[in-house]
């Protein structure tokens, strides 16, 4: 156990593994930022994080690491008519071939183009081969993990920035036992990140708020932050999707076994597992709107330029990416909607001035804004155009989607103290906590 949580830590910190050498998965997922992005001026600006290839960005903000393994495999409940688990913004690493979403997250940055940027698996395949922890690697997966015959070609290749071309998808030509144990090897790789994702230096269920729950004979909380969590779960409508654990959540569902282990049974996630359209607007600040054109390897990110529409979890279930066919007839009940993450470590932040952005497309940038946004959406009218200096106090920007709105949030009838009062709470659910006494 010990020595596969090694081997996943070396992984999201080895930047060999990308297409130019120069970013490891940790360049957007840091743990003094609940391993998410961690450069504050990025954050305020653009919100995705430069590639491999440096001028291409993604279209998202990057997720947390923390407690996504103890999300389910994407399953569709009938009686609810809502799916739950699977992992990334739009629920498309569904764990539906490995049974752990997580493993399947991991599997996706490293032959995203617009991330670190390998044309083909078989190319971070051969990195790890070439690795100093290479024998950690065989200890834990065994000696045939890189008994591979590698094409003459194969560092040209792997040093060309994907994406493989449309008529060649496996640029590294392998025999066909080659590439199974190159798909095995790198499903491998994937499960060690997993394991650390999961371990207790990633997953710790430390926080402020755990140590009120173990210690309920003890005044834990502050009162404003005992309000917060009283708001929390009452007019504030927060635990109708990030479930807090307590009898009055306001739903209460169980979609399966929960991940790793059963830490999630007794500590909750504040997470019911589903996604939503949040009714939030387009950021027109992510340099994504911009890659319409092939930039000097051929590759044009986003044909669609400015005119671009994220539609969520529906696009993903009518893109071939869907491994289950049987979902496709859900796609538009589920256009615009986005995962519901876990609110642990929520406010995670290296200093108070270190600005964290929230939200699938990190519009918003501070609890309070989210708060805010949750409360006053559908009360303070729409703003006169991108630059309205009222923008995010007085009035919000039209949703990019308005189908399948949200309609529990939007008209709380909260107060400034009260929106500050659930800040509060949710900033207990920082792991690292301390008690003074």
């Amino acid at each position: 156990m010990r020595q596969v949580r090694i081997l996943g830590k070396l992984l999201l910190f080895d930047k060999n593994l990308s297409v130019n050498r120069n970013e490891a998965c940790s360049f957007c997922h840091m743990p003094d930022t609940d391993f998410t992005g961690p450069i504050s001026s990025l954050n305020l600006t653009t919100v995705s994080y430069p590639g491999s290839v440096r001028h291409r960005f993604g279209h998202r903000k990057p997720q947390s690491y923390t407690y996504a393994p103890f999300f389910p495999a994407l399953l569709y409940n009938e009686s609810q008519k809502d799916f739950y688990g699977g992992n990334f913004w739009d629920l498309r690493a569904t764990g539906y071939r490995l049974q752990n979403p997580a493993a399947e997250q991991a599997q996706d940055p490293p032959v995203d183009p617009n991330e670190m940027g390998m044309p083909d698996s078989a190319c971070v395949v051969r990195r790890l081969s070439q690795s100093s922890y290479r024998a950690l690697f065989e200890t834990v997966w065994g000696e045939q993990a890189f008994v591979i015959m590698w094409p003459q070609d194969v560092e040209q290749v792997c040093s060309k920035p994907g994406p493989a071309p449309a008529d060649d998808p496996y640029p590294v030509h392998l025999s066909k036992a080659d590439r199974g144990q190159s798909n095995s090897t790198y499903d491998q790789f994937a499960l060690s990140i997993a394991m650390y994702e999961a371990s207790p230096e990633v997953s710790p269920f430390s926080s402020k708020f755990d140590y009120a729950l173990a210690n309920p004979d003890k005044q834990v909380l502050s009162s404003d932050e005992l309000a917060g969590w009283n708001l929390f779960r009452g007019r504030g409508m927060c635990n109708t999707c990030h479930l807090d654990g307590t009898a009055n959540s306001a739903k209460q569902r169980n979609p399966g076994p929960i991940g790793p282990g059963n830490a999630a049974s007794v500590a909750p996630l504040f997470t019911d597992f589903t996604s939503n359209n949040l009714g939030l607007p387009k950021n027109p600040a992510i340099p994504y709107y911009s890659e319409d054109r092939p930039d000097r390897y051929g590759f044009a990110a986003n044909p669609s330029g400015g005119n671009f529409i994220d539609g969520g979890v529906g696009a993903f279930l009518k893109s071939a990416a869907n491994v289950n066919s049987d979902w496709k007839q859900y796609a538009d009940a589920f256009y615009g909607k986005f995962q519901t993450s876990s609110l642990r470590n929520v406010d995670k932040r290296p200093r108070p001035d270190f600005v964290k952005a929230y939200m699938h497309n990190g519009y918003l940038k501070s609890l309070k804004e989210v708060v805010h946004f949750y409360n006053t959406r559908d009360t303070l009218g729409a703003c006169n155009g991108p630059s309205d200096p009222r923008q995010k106090v007085s009035c919000w920007p039209s949703p990019e989607i308005r189908q399948n709105l949200n309609a529990t949030i939007g008209r709380l009838g909260l107060t400034d103290k009260e929106e500050d009062q659930i800040v509060a709470f949710m900033r207990t659910l920082t792991d690292g906590y301390k008690p003074s006494h």
